[in-house]
């Protein structure tokens, strides 16, 4: 008869936990945690008669068996042992000790697990395993959280971001250099921020702290508006926090990071007390850059925190930053104008004068174009021009407005009037003599103006010229006495209500100035200059007849005949 005989396997861990924030060796010339694993096996024989016999045995270890890449190695044969083989004595426990190693992995959630199959080394021969008894063994060790005796880790995430976009005051103090901006940030119907003409980037920096225990899994969702391309991601360069972001082609606003994976250490902090100014170096655990998108709509960057570990619900409100903001764009436009007028003379003898009221053209150009890299809407250029007098009489007329800004469907890129009221000669007023010797400067402020509005509209490097034609209304310059006379032309850019806009210069507006003179009306006439002259004269005689009179002339006489007496006496 052949004799019964079962087998206890165990298996058991030095350290009973895998301690991966201790690295206590190196394999392979990386840092590793080492370990041991410790194999025992009983042979208990159900027969009395067979107690002191013994049987051969044979085994096997196969770690992380269901992983395709282990996570755990043995220090010989890698993930697997070669079947070994030992003579169990009867009631007597033989062990093995098989030394491994954990590198560092993409996951210290789960435990690593340890399958043990063994066998009779002879079957068919000697004693047979009682029917039904286990023949393998799977046991796991754990992976220890760091966290308390519970091994219950509780994190407290905090998340931070900023952004260096500048406020409205910012801006004001900064690039316009203004000494009071108080005026310009109360300007807009809103709490602002200003994104400069040269600026194409717009960067948050974000702060990641945990304050609590370990966190695992720790991912930070990052959604963003339209009106912004995610541009790159830089984690701070002196951390050992690990951040991998991937993107989602169904949601290209969107990005989830894998924080440090597997887990966020307790109580780590990288990232800056405080943001710097903008261009300057600081430290930041993460540099989120985008492009801004000329797109109005939806503005801002929300960013919040999560992990696996279950977190404190009074702890979660810090988890999220939301950066929220009203965006305006400095417009970087040129305004240039030219005119092909700037100095008329009036003379008697002018072609131009007669009985032709109309006179010398003039022609007047202003000219915008878009030197920044947004499109320029929202924006009114308004044109003054003082085409009368107060008191009704007219001294320019114009006659024709146009542009030559075309876009691509050939369409004027604004809105100005096809007719402007004024530019009609009929209806004029006769001219009657008057003098303007208190406002030598005609502009919208003391004459009767023709006010032309334009709905600019300009797409980057677009270029936009409006051109102004018209005459000198002779009829009345004549007719009026002055000696020199300014009209004064304004092209002013305006901002409508809620554009995304804003101007470097406090008062964007170009001015061209016609400056006429009569210098006929100022000239003295011949017979008061004839008049003048023989008048000086008659004054002279008279004077000189005076003198003669009383003496003047003879009292020089006489003392030269006494002289020449007394020098002929004292010849003698």
């Amino acid at each position: 008869s052949r004799s019964v005989v079962r087998i206890n396997a165990s298996l058991r861990f030095e350290p009973p936990k895998i301690n991966i924030f201790t690295k206590d060796c190196r394999r392979n010339g990386k840092e590793a945690t080492c370990m041991r694993a410790f194999v025992c096996f009983t042979a208990l024989f159900l027969s009395a008669h067979f107690q002191a016999a013994s049987v051969g045995l044979r085994y096997n270890t196969t770690i992380d068996e269901r992983r395709y890449s282990p996570r755990a190695h043995l220090d010989e044969g890698g993930d697997r042992v070669t079947p070994r083989g030992l003579e169990l004595p009867g009631g007597q426990e033989l062990c093995h000790t098989l030394p491994f190693h954990v590198l560092d992995t993409a996951d210290y959630v789960k435990p690593v697990t340890f399958s043990i199959d063994y066998e009779l080394e002879q079957p068919e021969h000697g004693p047979m395993l009682d029917d039904g008894w286990p023949t393998s063994l799977r046991v796991s060790v754990p992976f220890w959280n760091g966290c308390n005796e519970d091994e219950h880790c509780v994190p407290d995430l905090v998340l931070d971001a900023r952004s260096d976009i500048p406020s409205a005051m910012e801006f004001c103090r900064r690039a316009l250099r203004r000494g009071n901006c108080s005026a310009f940030s109360l300007s807009f119907d809103a709490s602002v921020f200003v994104i400069e003409s040269g600026r194409r980037r717009v960067a948050v920096e974000a702060t990641l702290e945990n304050r609590g225990e370990n966190a695992y899994s720790t991912v930070l969702n990052i959604s963003f508006s339209r009106n912004l391309q995610l541009a790159s991601l830089i984690p701070k360069d002196d951390t050992d926090i690990n951040i991998d972001c991937a993107s989602d082609d169904r949601h290209p606003t969107r990005r989830v990071c894998n924080v440090s994976y597997p887990f966020f250490r307790a109580k780590a902090k990288v990232g800056p007390p405080q943001i710097p100014a903008a261009g300057s170096p600081g430290s930041h655990l993460l540099r989120i850059n985008f492009w801004a998108l000329p797109f109005w709509d939806l503005r801002g960057v929300l960013g919040k925190l999560g992990c696996d570990s279950e977190e404190k619900e009074s702890t979660k409100e810090d988890n999220v930053a939301h950066l929220n903001f009203q965006l305006k764009y400095e417009a970087d436009l040129l305004f240039t104008r030219t005119s092909s007028l700037d100095y008329f003379e009036i003379r008697s003898n002018n072609s131009l004068d007669g009985s032709n009221p109309i006179g010398p053209p003039f022609h007047c150009t202003f000219t915008l174009q878009n030197l920044g890299f947004f499109p320029v809407h929202g924006v009114t250029l308004k044109i003054t021009v003082p085409v009368a007098t107060r008191a009704g009489n007219r001294l320019l007329l114009p006659t024709g407005f146009r542009a030559d800004q075309e876009d691509e469907d050939g369409h004027v890129g604004f809105s100005p009037p096809r007719r402007v009221a004024g530019m009609d000669p009929s209806g004029i007023f006769p001219p009657f003599p008057a003098t303007i010797p208190h406002f030598p400067l005609q502009n919208h402020s003391n004459s009767d103006v023709v006010s032309i509005d334009c709905e600019v509209k300009l797409a980057p490097n677009e270029e936009l010229n409006l051109h102004l034609h018209g005459n000198l209304w002779m009829k009345s310059l004549k007719a009026l006495k002055f000696k020199a006379l300014k009209l004064s032309t304004i092209a002013a850019l305006q901002r409508r209500f809620r554009s995304p806009f804003v101007f470097r210069e406090e008062d964007p507006s170009r001015q061209i100035t016609f400056e006429i003179s009569k210098p006929e009306e100022w000239q003295i006439p011949i017979w008061i200059i004839l008049g003048s002259t023989l008048g000086g004269l008659l004054l002279l005689a008279l004077l000189v007849l005076a003198l003669w009179k009383l003496g003047f002339f003879k009292s020089g006489s006489r003392r030269r005949a006494a002289e020449r007496e007394q020098n002929s006496q004292g010849m003698e």
